[in-house]
């Protein structure tokens, strides 16, 4: 489906802590995140990178036909805010076959806790229009997508001053403890960053 390494990160809690320093000290106008002097270069290819996650060259599909979903929007129990993501995660766990309703579920489920989670506790069911083709879901240009929607969630957070960050601040987090090494696409080498560093943030990151 895409998702080439994603399913074999190993993630643990959250690091809320390091997250909200990161982010307050990303540039959103050059997409770097300055560390002891020297900047840290966020993008759609460390993204790729680091959440496993791939690019297949074609564009998120948000809108369309509400008739080629409506299947899965009566089975989510969907509402005016998306589907909520304790009911999905409940229909996930009794999933007992490996059949495309279940990459849809699988998929959807994903981008909710992972790739580009909400800040509350639905997520938008416009996502379905690009799920439904199960075929074409390795397709989408999902790390783009994804790393954009991070991007913009923070400049909102920053600009409207927000309680939350919205979207895959897990990528942050991963982009300072696991630094993949020199050539690769955020070209930094590896360093890791103690309790003391950026214990000066405040727990403000979903």
């Amino acid at each position: 489906m895409g998702l080439g390494r994603l399913i074999q990160l190993s993630c643990g809690r959250l690091k809320r802590k390091l997250c909200s320093w990161l982010v307050e000290r990303i540039d959103t106008a050059s997409y770097t995140i300055e560390l002891n002097g020297s900047n840290l270069e966020l993008s759609c290819n460390s993204f790729s990178y680091i959440m496993g996650v791939s690019d297949g060259g074609m564009p998120i599909q948000l809108e369309g036909d509400r008739s080629t979903v409506s299947v899965y929007l009566q089975k989510f129990s969907a509402t005016s805010s998306g589907v909520n993501i304790k009911i999905l995660s409940e229909i996930l766990r009794n999933c007992r076959l490996a059949d495309d309703e279940f990459k849809v579920i699988f998929m959807l489920f994903t981008l909710c806790t992972v790739l580009c989670p909400p800040i509350g506790v639905h997520i938008s069911s416009s996502f379905l229009y690009s799920l439904i083709n199960v075929d074409r879901i390795r397709q989408m240009n999902w790390a783009t997508f994804c790393f954009n929607r991070l991007m913009q969630s923070i400049i909102r957070y920053k600009e409207d001053n927000l309680a939350y960050v919205g979207g895959c601040v897990l990528y942050l987090e991963f982009s300072v403890i696991v630094r993949p090494a020199r050539g690769t696409p955020s070209g930094r080498g590896n360093h890791s960053y103690s309790d003391e560093e950026y214990n000066t943030g405040q727990n403000k990151c979903a």
